[in-house]
């Protein structure tokens, strides 16, 4: 490696890694406002995520080879640290998933089919320019779940918990992957490509997935189906509204950096109500 571990440890990370550990087990089937659709949208995230994360860190622990940087070394490492807690405490909110019926596991062996296809068939810095759109997608999402308490106070127990330390994280490490593509000589071109690639995919994947499981209930396509979908997309008050979809596009922007949108008060706010260790 060009930078020594020496070199690295000697480097404090911009970001710390917190070893967290959730009891999922009193958590209700609808847990996200008593809503089906809004539960299985995130349960099926859930599903994605934790076979994700594992991706996104294989991609990164291949590409720190070519970053001479020991600030990013230190940050890639912390990032590495973060995206595992994340990956093993989604993969613990089968439980929750197992003791309401609700199956989680077929979703998520079909994603790990689709993930070993990318690691077979892209080449690394394409694979990269998809890890820099999943973690823009991620930051921003994460950043609006944090802030919009309309939202965020309709989810209970240790699944919301999860979530909003997710957020939080995701927040914290959200330049990481963008600085790690660019410093190892990635361009514009291919990280828009892929975004608009990545994203259609992705929104395949969460309509699919979010679907069966709503099939699964005897809930699809019901009124309440359909309320849920025009409160959540609705262009203020939604949790994918237009700020955030504004914020979402300007990733297309040359100039674009994730620090662009500073989230440090919000990130604050909520180290502190979830009692999560800060630098």
């Amino acid at each position: 490696m060009p930078t020594t571990l020496n070199a690295i440890q000697k480097v404090k990370s911009s970001f710390p890694v917190r070893n967290i550990k959730f009891n999922f087990d009193p958590s209700t089937r609808y847990w996200f406002d008593k809503d089906p659709l809004y539960s299985h949208f995130l349960n099926t995230l859930s599903a994605i995520t934790a076979q994700g994360e594992l991706f996104l860190i294989r991609m990164l622990r291949t590409l720190r080879e070519r970053i001479n940087d020991p600030v990013l070394q230190a940050d890639i490492s912390a990032f590495i640290g973060q995206e595992a807690m994340h990956a093993k405490e989604h993969t613990a909110y089968h439980r929750y998933a197992d003791q309401n019926g609700i199956d989680i596991e077929t979703f998520e062996q079909q994603l790990i089919q689709i993930y070993t296809l990318l690691d077979r068939t892209l080449p690394l810095m394409d694979r990269i320019a998809i890890g820099c759109a999943i973690e823009h997608c991620n930051g921003t999402f994460g950043a609006e779940l944090l802030r919009n308490d309309a939202w965020n106070q309709k989810m209970v127990g240790p699944l919301r918990d999860l979530w909003l330390w997710h957020a939080v994280e995701e927040n914290e490490h959200k330049a990481v992957f963008f600085d790690a593509y660019h410093a190892a000589g990635g361009g514009y071109t291919r990280r828009i490509v892929w975004m608009i690639l990545g994203c259609s995919i992705f929104a395949g994947l969460m309509t699919y997935g979010t679907a069966r499981l709503l099939i699964a209930d005897k809930k699809f396509l019901s009124k309440k189906h359909l309320q849920s979908i025009s409160q959540i997309i609705h262009p203020r008050t939604g949790l994918f509204n237009i700020s955030v979809l504004k914020e979402f596009l300007d990733y297309i922007r040359p100039s674009f950096h994730p620090f662009d949108y500073d989230t440090k008060q919000l990130e604050q706010r909520w180290q502190k109500e979830l009692n999560l260790k800060v630098q």
